[in-house]
């Protein structure tokens, strides 16, 4: 047997540990910055394997894990470096309603052959997927020419420290959604020494790969103005005259709406691997201090904006801050947070390696991905930012109804399709880094 029909037949008959992983993974805590315990899980799945294995530690409570099968060395012929990754955080608040609330958003569930979870299809099922064919490959006993790494990111998703520590200070919970930040695991990574020629990043996809992946850049809206006593309000002919912050910050929403789209008519980019289009929308709105003062209260616009590759902030944020003034209102505009987005260039080895294992598994021709998944951050941007080419690649998540990426709508992974995922992964890594006859 040769040795990719031997690893394709192991990842067969590891079936139940995938399920087995991907629940144990699933239902372990995965809050953005508290990703310890899944990484020491992972740690210790690969240890267990035979595999070396460590944590990056970025906090006491949020690491990465890292595993690594050394190759020879020998890159006579061919072999080249290659990082699997996925994140082990998922993007969330911690749900009302207690330890029932926590299960249907946080946890993992198997029924019939679909796994359940938020955590799962984002994004422990890609990664107890790669960690299924690491294993397959370490066990196989086939000697690789070049190092072929595992890395469960975390922080993949995460929040401005000092503003998350304003609002808990006076809000008492946590941070919102206004203060996401999004590839901080990565770029930890990749800065601590874990480097090779290539990554291939693994979220869902629907088995297409992903070659470019948009930037963002977030801004805070002040808007001053004053709660007076209700009686006493004089709001005056012309909608700016109001002192009530927030009456004069609804106006800003509706001119920040109209220019959202007219920028994502204008801004959509056709390239050689599909299309990109950019979206921008309100993420949150709140007191910018404890409201009821009758000295300053303020409201805060928080606005999301994503950028295309090769589009730079100063622009977009002069032009968010024009649409701002003709609405005639008073407010600052301040950027509080921005990545940039990249094309996969330079990754045309990978991208063939990748087509080659897709077609023998799947049995189609492989396909750019979709304009959603492109015109999103995924780590990928760590990557490619870095000066390692990657590109994305995963399966696809079945649909039960409700808008995609809606906080309480599941979206199941089958585990035929992780298996596959698996196999493409064995296979692509076999094919990058180079067997040793």
């Amino acid at each position: 047997m040769q040795p990719a029909d031997q690893i394709v037949t192991s990842i067969d008959d590891a079936r139940q540990a995938l399920i087995d992983l991907c629940l144990s993974l699933g239902n372990l805590p995965d809050y953005s910055g508290e990703e310890r315990r899944v990484g020491e899980a992972v740690v210790d799945w690969l240890q267990a394997a035979g595999i070396e294995a460590w944590l990056q530690f970025m906090s006491e409570e949020s690491v990465n894990a890292v595993g690594l099968i050394r190759g020879t060395g020998n890159r006579d012929g061919g072999g080249r470096s290659l990082i699997l990754n996925a994140h082990m955080d998922t993007q969330g608040a911690r749900p009302r309603g207690g330890d029932r609330s926590e299960r249907d958003l946080r946890g993992a569930w198997l029924d019939g052959d679909q796994l359940f979870g938020r955590g799962v299809a984002n994004d422990k099922g890609q990664l107890a997927a790669e960690l299924i064919a690491m294993r397959a490959i370490a066990t196989s006993g086939v000697r690789i020419k070049e190092d072929l790494f595992v890395a469960g990111t975390g922080q993949e998703t995460w929040a401005p420290p000092a503003q998350a520590e304003q609002f808990a200070s006076w809000s008492g919970v946590g941070p919102s959604a206004s203060q996401i930040r999004e590839g901080y695991g990565a770029r930890w990574l990749v800065e601590q020494g874990v480097v090779a020629d290539y990554a291939l990043v693994s979220e869902v996809s629907d088995f297409k790969v992903t070659v470019a992946q948009a930037g963002y850049l977030r801004l805070r809206i002040a808007v001053p103005g004053n709660l007076p006593y209700t009686p006493g309000l004089r709001r005056g002919e012309d909608p700016a005259d109001t002192p009530n912050p927030y009456e004069r910050a609804a106006r800003v929403v509706l001119a920040l709406e109209e220019w959202a789209r007219r920028y994502e008519k204008e801004g959509r980019q056709e390239f050689w691997g599909g299309s990109l289009v950019p979206k921008a929308q309100v993420l949150e709105m709140r007191p910018a201090g404890l409201p009821w003062t009758e000295v300053s209260d303020s409201c805060h616009i928080f606005f999301d904006v994503r950028l295309m590759p090769g589009m730079k902030p100063a622009p977009i944020r002069h032009a968010v801050r024009a649409a701002v003034a003709a609405a005639g209102i008073a407010a600052d505009v301040t950027a509080y947070d921005y990545k940039r987005g990249f094309p996969s260039n330079e990754a045309e080895p990978l991208i063939d390696a990748l087509r080659t294992a897709h077609e023998a598994v799947v049995g189609s021709s492989l396909e750019h991905a979709s304009t959603l998944d492109m015109s999103m951050w995924r780590d990928s941007n760590a990557f490619n930012e870095g000066g390692i080419p990657a590109v994305g690649y995963g399966p696809p998540v079945r649909d039960t109804g409700g808008p995609r990426g809606a906080a309480g709508v599941q979206r199941p992974v089958a585990v035929d399709d992780l298996i596959k995922t698996a196999k493409v992964f064995a296979l692509t890594a076999l094919d990058v880094c180079g067997i040793e006859s």
